[in-house]
């Protein structure tokens, strides 16, 4: 019954048994081939997927150099996995529309710096709430330009990030503590290995964790902890950032991915652009890894993102950031979560 059902669908469909292909249907076989049936499921969809034991998860894959979308499930007669095309990027997406945005963005902040300065110096702290407010929106629409711009350039692949080997343990602790300065009310519990190290995009690196902790403070009602966790084997970094609140639905679970498909109300419109989980996955792959997703509603999400140990080619030396532009990052990575206080002149200055 399990294949005469997915023999139907239009998607590429899936039956595993034992780490080997039972079945596939047409699509499948367009994917993989028309003698993939009996190969090994992990050489045709990798070990982070195949390996993982999950019940039910989400995870990128790339195929033949084409981004796509793993949905994998355990079922009594063993693993169905859908796979599907992640969609395009509009038209009206692109880059001289960022940078009019960017423009736009920039003279906003200069105005809100002048006008902040202008009520402390004539005592008008009546304003000042006002003006982190301004801070605050330019500080998510800034977010929403900057990932915008990752997938614009990784779609078109003209992102060009050196990478550096990097003691991650630092790097993200370092990061954490600068978190854990403005987030209050829920408990951060932080496991970083010791000298955990990996080539990396750094800037990428740390855009990734904040999306994921911003994903689980707008998203994850309910909570009251997030655990980060960094681990590896022997050709991989993981890192794992897991929350305990509401999880998401299994009908909403397929579509975590399609940043341009979200069902969107009114209600949504602080939540921010919906595209954070895209640059996270797309960051994995950038990073020879994958991102995989796993949810159970009342039970929470986790997040695993996987990050290959080798590269092309790694640069000598990386800059590292100023605790000014460190915090600067912080709120402009939280910005769709943090309060209006975060944004005020105890922060800015």
């Amino acid at each position: 019954m399990t294949t005469d059902i997915l023999a139907l669908t239009d998607e590429a469909a899936l039956l595993l048994r034992q780490g080997k292909i039972f079945f596939a249907n047409a699509s499948a076989k367009g994917l993989f081939g028309a003698d993939c049936v009996g190969k090994s499921a992990q050489a045709l969809l990798g070990a982070d997927i195949s390996g993982t034991q999950a019940n039910s998860f989400i995870a990128g894959i790339k195929l033949g150099g084409v981004s796509r979308i793993a949905r994998v499930s355990r079922v009594d007669v063993g693993t169905v996995v859908f796979i599907s095309r992640i969609e395009t990027t509009p038209e009206a997406l692109n880059e001289p529309f960022l940078y009019a945005l960017r423009s736009g963005l920039m003279n906003v902040g200069l105005s809100a710096d002048m006008l902040r300065q202008w009520a402390e110096e004539h005592g008008q702290n009546d304003l000042l709430p006002a003006i982190a407010g301004l801070t605050r929106s330019q500080y998510a629409l800034a977010r929403a330009a900057q990932n915008a711009s990752m997938l614009l350039n990784s779609d078109e692949n003209s992102l060009d990030e050196e990478k550096y080997l990097l003691n991650l343990t630092a790097m993200f602790s370092e990061l954490l503590d600068a978190v854990s300065h403005f987030v209050s009310g829920v408990e951060l519990h932080v496991n970083l290995g010791r000298d955990i190290s990996a080539p990396v995009a750094p800037a990428l690196m740390r855009r990734l964790l904040l999306n994921l902790i911003s994903n689980s403070l707008t998203h994850a009602k309910g909570l009251d902890q997030i655990n980060v966790r960094l681990s590896e084997t022997a050709g991989s970094v993981i890192l794992s950032v897991s929350d305990n609140g509401c999880g998401i639905e299994p009908d909403k679970l397929p579509t975590v991915f399609d940043r341009y498909r979200h069902e969107f109300t009114l209600r949504d419109m602080g939540s921010g652009a919906g595209i954070g989980l895209s640059v996270c996955r797309k960051t994995a792959e950038l990073h020879g890894g994958t991102l995989l997703l796993e949810s159970r509603p009342g039970f929470g999400t986790t997040v695993r993102v996987s990050i290959g140990k080798t590269s092309s080619h790694i640069s000598m030396r990386s800059p590292s950031p100023s605790p000014g532009s460190l915090s600067r990052e912080v709120l402009v990575g939280l910005a769709n979560c943090l309060p209006q206080e975060c944004y005020g002149e105890k922060y800015m200055d």
